[in-house]
């Protein structure tokens, strides 16, 4: 099993220390990356492309560097996958779709270019489903490869998971960085949008797309969007607020809301029960935590979230609708029916039906701000249970889409398990409070994670 394997390497952030230290080096730790690479890719099929030859060189540049005491940054050596819909221009960009066979973009987005300026190794290209929002890729879950690994940054993270790479940059327009990373045991930051730029990026809803990162560590992750922010920040956003190279020190939330949605109507009795154990983890730790029915400005803002899964496809259908029509009238029969049917509703979605969802977000957005004047973090499951079997279908994305949708930060964090299967934790943070909620997110990493989920078993969530 994959996963035996896996749980062998510690977290970038903790080999950082080795390189700093002179006990090991990039390059070494880069070649167990191509050891896992070797023992497991034929059967997860996280790549769609690799250049281990320019990733070796990359990994001697960095040794160099550490052996001189010169560092690029905190990411200086940290071997990374590319979701494949992520421009790069030394490899392939294929989304997943014939209607891009042999296109390599001429430049690469500029999250791919700031990681590459901060010393980072690019291994390849990872697998998405098409577009981000189609027909599934080949890739299967570490832990087990008769289950999905989630989608649509399926082998951003069944590459974290099975230690291929350090990290990966990811994308979420619904699910798809949280989803993946709980399925496959590894944490998946999503930042709030616009803090990391989209440039380069396929889009799919532009007011939807977040880049984001999944990572075997809350360090890691932190470490790579944060340099991503620093040196390629969105055009017109603010970036992401902390600092650039140190270990992200936990902290408790004191109170915390439990978005207990009807999207919890998907879990099974197992997954429910697993859930609620957290919470009482929580609880014994010392955090207050609420449910809806004990607030009544919390039962408000579910209320209104019951709603969103439907409103955020219709933005998402009308956003994406003239750019996949053209795909549709010039490469016929080249989309699937997953994504010729979000052409279709867009069709259906007025100018002024538009508007009138963009103001219901809006509405939303101030709702949950008002809340977190009496919540430190929102709290909920990052699935609606653990990977279902089979490659087809990639999961639900019900839990997903309410920070999505709104914007906010959000992390999965590896502390559950069902059936030896992971099962991730999503803690939602305020609007640009990401540093605060990673902070969150290590300490219940640390403080309310089961001993089949802990660090050592797969889930690195230390460093």
């Amino acid at each position: 099993m994959v996963a035996d394997f896996i749980a062998q390497e510690p977290p970038f952030s903790r080999k950082r220390t080795e390189f700093l230290q002179g006990v090991s080096t990039p390059r070494a730790y880069l070649e167990t990356c191509i050891a896992a690479i070797a023992h497991a890719e034929s059967d997860v099929k996280a790549f769609t492309h690799l250049d281990l030859a320019r990733a070796r060189e990359q990994a001697d540049a960095a040794t160099q560097r550490y052996r001189g005491g010169r560092p690029l940054s905190a990411i200086d050596g940290m071997p990374i996958g590319v979701k494949d819909i992520i421009d790069t221009v030394d490899m392939p960009t294929r989304m997943n779709s014939e209607i891009y066979d042999g296109y390599t973009p001429m430049i690469d987005a500029p999250a791919v270019w700031a990681a590459r300026a901060g010393g980072a190794v690019i291994l390849g290209k990872t697998v998405t489903t098409e577009f981000a929002i189609g027909r599934p890729g080949p890739t299967a879950n570490p832990h087990d490869v008769r289950h999905t690994p989630g989608g649509s940054s399926s082998g951003s993270a069944a590459g974290v998971a099975s230690g291929m790479v350090a990290a990966a940059f990811a994308t979420q327009t619904n699910g798809s960085i949280l989803r993946p990373a709980g399925f496959c045991g590894v944490v998946g930051y999503k930042p709030t949008i616009g803090r990391l730029s989209t440039e380069g990026v396929h889009p799919l809803s532009r007011t939807n797309d977040h880049l984001g990162v999944i990572a075997r560590s809350v360090t890691d992750a932190w470490w790579l969007a944060r340099w991503v922010s620093e040196i390629a920040p969105q055009k017109g956003g603010l970036g992401l607020a902390g600092p650039l190279a140190e270990d992200v020190s936990g902290v408790s939330p004191g109170r915390v809301a439990v978005l207990r949605t009807r999207g919890f109507d998907e879990l099974d009795a197992t997954s429910l029960q697993v859930f609620d154990g957290q919470l009482e983890r929580l609880m014994k730790a010392g955090v207050s935590v609420v449910e809806p029915t004990g607030d009544s400005a919390l039962q408000s803002v579910v209320d209104d979230l019951n709603s969103v899964r439907d409103r955020s496809l219709e933005v998402l259908a009308y956003e994406m609708q003239a750019r996949f029509s053209q795909y549709a009238e010039r490469y016929p029969g080249k989309l699937s029916e997953r994504v010729l049917g979000l052409v279709e509703q867009g069709r259906h979605v007025t100018r002024n039906r538009y508007g009138e969802l963009l103001l219901s977000r809006e509405h939303t957005r101030r709702k949950l701000a008002a809340l977190f004047g009496g919540f430190d973090v929102l709290v909920l499951p990052s699935s609606s249970g653990p990977a279902p079997e089979g490659l087809a279908y990639t999961g639900s994305r019900t839990m997903l889409m309410y920070a999505s949708f709104t914007g906010l930060p959000a992390v999965s964090v590896p502390v559950m398990q069902v059936d030896s299967l992971p099962f991730g934790l999503q803690l939602i943070g305020a609007d640009g409070a990401d540093y605060l909620l990673l902070r969150f997110a290590q300490w219940v990493g640390a403080h309310a994670c089961d001993a089949a989920a802990a660090p050592g078993h797969g889930s690195g969530l230390a460093g």
